[in-house]
């Protein structure tokens, strides 16, 4: 009887240990390779187009992984069992899943968009330079400036680039938080500045109506505190009223510069 009793105990826990096995693992995540990105599952994994991927971890699971990539037109996949590699095809939306021996899963969407460029304006500012403006001449001006401006404080701006050598794209102007768009066309150039030898990023706008406008993305260091600005040069369009204007801007102040993840 004591035997009889023994065996059971016995098989009952070699049933138990075979159902639960293929559920003692973590489950299958991603890390990225500097350790600053957790994807887990069901998660989207935003990739720009015209780059060379994101490297990731796979951890969890028993180990042994088995990898299907659903859409090879947007993304293909590299993994020499360290290191996953996944790299851009073509924009559009893509589906990873990755499974093991032991039935865990999880599934990721993949993401491939055109590399962006999102700034949102924190404060603006002008400049009106003309030694032989009046007071009241300056103030008009600086004035008409701000109410002309293409952004309000809050508002932001969007370059989309869609070019591999990131030299042209679309653009996207919000003039305020919540406001719809006015859209265009950009190109793109660098330079540098003489006098202090930072790098000057020109953007040649073209927006309906057959407005076009350039600005240009430098960056400034006051009090130890580095920003960016905006900088766009409106002196052509009050020169002809006031003769005596030498040189007229509007700084946009960025608080952030981000994608458009």
């Amino acid at each position: 009887m004591k035997r009889n009793l023994l065996s059971t105990l016995i098989v009952i826990t070699n049933i138990l240990f075979l159902t639960s096995c293929g559920e003692s693992y973590a489950p299958i995540t991603l890390i990225s390779t500097d350790g600053q990105t957790h994807i887990t599952n069901n998660d989207t994994i935003y990739i720009d187009a015209f780059t060379n991927g994101k490297d990731f971890y796979i951890k969890g699971g028993n180990g042994k992984y088995i990898l299907e990539n659903q859409d090879k037109s947007i993304a293909r996949y590299e993994y020499n069992g360290e290191t996953l590699s996944l790299i851009p095809v073509k924009t559009g939306f893509g589906k990873l899943r990755i499974t093991d021996y032991e039935k865990n899963e999880s599934r990721f969407t993949i993401t491939v968009k055109n590399q962006a460029l999102i700034f949102h304006v924190d404060n603006i500012s002008t400049d009106v330079i003309g030694g032989e403006l009046t007071q009241n001449e300056t103030k008009i001006i600086e004035e008409n400036i701000l109410k002309s401006a293409i952004m309000k404080v809050g508002g932001s701006i969007e370059f989309t680039y869609t070019v591999e050598n990131l030299g042209a794209g679309n653009v996207a102007i919000y003039p305020q938080k919540g406001e719809n768009a006015t859209t265009g066309i950009f190109s793109q150039k660098e330079s540098f500045d003489p006098e202090s030898g930072n790098k000057i990023t020109s953007f040649d706008i073209s927006l309906a109506g057959n407005n076009n406008i350039k600005l240009e993305l430098i960056e400034k260091t006051e009090n130890d505190n580095t920003y960016k600005i905006l900088r766009h040069d409106v002196t052509e369009t009050y020169q002809n009223k006031y003769p005596k204007l030498e040189k007229a801007t509007i700084e946009y102040v960025l608080t952030t510069t981000s994608d458009n993840e």
